[in-house]
């Protein structure tokens, strides 16, 4: 498996597993859902980053345990692992070597954004995964921490998410003084020192789409659960689709793009 830097986007489009593979009725971040994800044909395995209350990242999406009706960031780590939330280590052991990774930043705390994302990278490079790795959040806060050694990409945050880099931040917010769908990819990018950046379909806005073109942008595009999405992101230039289903859609983009088929193994 090459690097990700090395990835061929221009000829192959890259699939990727969200939350893992749950079609076949596995929880999302789940390590059955990452291990049905490894043999689905995806590239890239997106899975959703926190922290317990003793700093173990840990795989969840929610700032709250369903069952257990705490925040995860104020929750032990044991306790979870009791419920079936997995570390963030098993996950990246379970697929090193066979799959990228795309780790989505969920912390919802208040804690300090630069010790967050250096134990986060210092983890990445113990286990000898930081070259197979995208880190991808809504809050730039945590974006612009983790330095320039993984690629980094904005999720184009909404007013929620708004709310957790300002009222929630660590330090100095940051402040954006216009509604946030007013913003280019640039601009975001630039806030979060990010060197890619992903969005809905629907976010696409012709200016933003000539920004992406102006600046040749990495463009990411969640959540294609349609052919009729999977051929909408790749019209306006998506390189990187986040797809449920990844069996089916990795199969339908190398029935789009033949070529896919005779690359070398990733």
């Amino acid at each position: 498996m090459f690097p990700l830097k090395d990835y061929p986007f221009a000829a192959r489009p890259m699939i990727v597993a969200h939350r893992g593979d749950t079609s076949l009725g596995a929880k999302e971040n789940s390590i059955e859902a990452i291990a049905s994800a490894l043999v689905s044909g995806a590239d890239m395995i997106e899975v959703d980053v926190q922290w317990s209350a003793d700093e173990e990242f840990v795989c969840y999406h929610d700032e709250k345990h369903a069952e257990l009706g705490a925040a995860i960031h104020h929750t032990l780590y044991s306790k979870l692992k009791e419920h079936g939330v997995a570390s963030l280590t098993e996950v990246l052991t379970i697929g090193k070597g066979k799959t990228y990774f795309n780790i989505e930043i969920k912390e919802y705390s208040a804690r300090d954004p630069k010790r967050f994302m250096h134990a986060l990278v210092e983890l990445l490079t113990e286990l000898r995964v930081d070259e197979d790795v995208l880190l991808s959040s809504f809050r730039p806060d945590f974006l612009r921490e983790a330095g320039w050694k993984i690629p980094t990409c904005i999720i184009h945050p909404d007013d929620e998410m708004r709310a957790l880099f300002t009222f929630r931040s660590f330090a100095d917010p940051i402040v954006f003084d216009r509604p946030l769908k007013s913003y280019l990819p640039s601009e975001l990018m630039t806030a979060a020192r990010a060197t890619g950046y992903a969005c809905q379909i629907s976010e696409l806005t012709p200016d933003g789409l000539a920004d992406i073109a102006r600046q040749n942008i990495l463009l990411g595009v969640y959540t294609i659960g349609t052919e009729l999405e999977f051929d909408q992101a790749v019209a306006r230039g998506a390189r990187v689709l986040v797809c449920e289903r990844p069996h089916h859609f990795a199969a339908l983009r190398n029935h789009r793009f033949p070529a896919a088929q005779t690359m070398p193994s990733l």
